[in-house]
């Protein structure tokens, strides 16, 4: 298996960044195939979809992304990780 760790700094707190990913990030159609079964347990978000499955940990002062990637996210890891980079940078603007 392949994985994707990324941390994300981001000066929002830590409501504010949850509530980014709620409704900036998990609503974003290219967020399903990895983010289609999701559950919050504390500041921790467990996700799992066709492409992998793996947390994403809300810090103060960051964002942890960690994926552990099945076959199909495999082949895809490269634009995987570009949409992550993309979608969550926008935490910093």
């Amino acid at each position: 298996m392949s994985q994707i760790s990324m941390t994300i700094e981001s000066k929002k707190s830590i409501v504010e960044m949850r509530s980014f990913i709620e409704e900036e990030i998990l609503t974003r159609p290219e967020a399903e195939m990895l983010l289609n079964e999701r559950r919050w347990e504390g500041n921790t978000l467990h996700a799992s979809g066709s492409l992998g499955s793996g947390t994403i940990e809300v810090f103060e002062g960051a964002v942890v992304v960690t994926i552990e990637l099945s076959i199909f996210g495999i082949a895809a890891k490269g634009r995987v990780e570009e949409v992550i980079r993309s979608q969550f940078g926008r935490l910093n603007s």
